[in-house]
């Protein structure tokens, strides 16, 4: 089966089995234990070498139909692992059709004290499976391996001292070769159950944020996945950036047309990925990269010549052109009529790479430079979003 139409067949299945679970919800005949349901809202779906993987990403009280994000990867382990795509040790290895994992936790080496502290989600899982000796992806595919799915499980994986999770609300695996009747026969099995798929069951609040946290930690713990999805996880869940910033609105992605300059201009538009209100009404600006997990630091040098890596510099200098931007009366007054938003003296911010190469006192070293700007990594923004809820 072509990639296309993988993506057509999968998203077609999913929007109307969730479809018929919110309404069975909406008409009381949903039982959820006591607890509330979340729904995903962003189907994830990946073309690796020789698999396919569709995965069911977000956590909403309603269900309002799935995005498609689709992201290509060279390896399957790199996809499984999140770090590289070396032949695993691993803790499961799979060999034929329709594996199943469910509300499982599944490490390799892990010290789960030390996990909880950056990954809290972990605490969500009573069952664990926990490989001694073990490395790279939990799961190996074998010659004969056709299919299998990941259910509300976290698989934990490491390298050398660094622990990466990786939530799975509802994954699906199967080899490229998969025929559109397999493929139907496959979920017709798996949402035929009496269980419902493809939801999140929580018992209270905290949990709630907890289970949103998790997914985008996920999100950008994932190897190659561009901003554009990561902003898109976050316009969808707009409950991070308000808990995380302390707002109660923001634009997602406005553009702006460039009406005045000073004539070297090229661009047409800026397009920041959000502006946020602050409590005096005017608007910071914040911008997104990666979590740069290629790179071992986000600032190079040292102290007295602390600078950041050439990939940070870039986000730092397109902050400034949006800052620029708003110097200009006949651009703030184009912003203020098109999207009701007025800039004065912003915050310019940058969320960019992890706990992992993102070192507070070096970045704070690094941005003496720019008085204005302020660099956050996405694990401390993720933890302003549960501390502030």
């Amino acid at each position: 089966m072509v990639f296309e139409k993988f993506v057509t067949e999968t998203k077609a299945i999913w929007e109307k089995y969730l479809s018929y679970v919110y309404r069975m919800q909406c008409a009381g005949s949903l039982d959820s234990g006591g607890g509330f349901v979340l729904y995903p809202n962003i189907l994830l779906v990946t073309n690796c070498s020789g698999f396919y993987v569709v995965e069911l990403v977000g956590a909403t009280k309603k269900y309002n139909g799935l995005v498609v994000k689709r992201h290509k990867e060279k390896s399957i382990y790199r996809y499984m692992s999140q770090f590289d795509d070396s032949t695993p040790d691993p803790l499961v290895h799979m060999d034929g059709s329709e594996h199943g994992f469910r509300f499982l936790c599944l490490a390799q080496e892990a010290d789960f004290n030390e996990i909880k502290m950056r990954f809290p989600s972990i605490e969500l899982y009573g069952s664990k499976l926990n490989r001694t000796g073990g490395k790279g992806s939990v799961f190996s595919f074998g010659e004969n391996f056709q299919s299998c799915s990941i259910e509300n499980c976290i698989l934990v994986n490491k390298r050398e001292q660094l622990f990466r999770c990786k939530n799975i609300l509802a994954a699906y695996i199967f080899k490229n070769t998969v025929s559109k009747k397999i493929l139907v026969e496959f979920f017709k099995k798996a949402l035929g159950e009496k269980d419902v798929k493809g939801v999140h069951t929580v018992k209270e609040k905290p949990e709630e944020q907890i289970v949103v946290a998790g997914q985008l930690q996920s999100m950008y713990l994932l190897p190659g996945l561009h901003e554009t999805t990561i902003g898109e996880f976050l316009n969808r869940h707009p409950e991070i950036i308000k808990n995380a910033f302390k707002t109660d609105h923001f634009e997602y992605e406005p553009y702006l047309e460039w009406l005045d300059h000073d004539g070297t201009c090229e661009d047409a538009a800026i397009n920041p990925d959000f502006l946020v209100k602050r409590p005096d009404g005017y608007f910071d600006i914040y911008d997104l990269k990666t979590a740069a997990l290629a790179k071992k630091n986000v600032t190079k040098g040292g102290r007295r010549r602390r600078r950041f890596i050439d990939y940070v510099e870039e986000g730092v200098a397109q902050l400034a052109n949006y800052e620029e931007y708003f110097k200009y009366p006949r651009n703030s007054e184009h912003a203020k009529n098109k999207y009701g938003v007025e800039v004065e003296n912003p915050k310019l911010v940058l969320i960019v790479g992890s706990w992992e190469n993102s070192s507070p006192e070096e970045v704070t070293q690094a941005i003496r430079r720019y008085p204005s700007i302020k660099v956050i990594d996405y694990d401390t923004f993720c933890h302003q979003f549960i501390g502030a809820s």
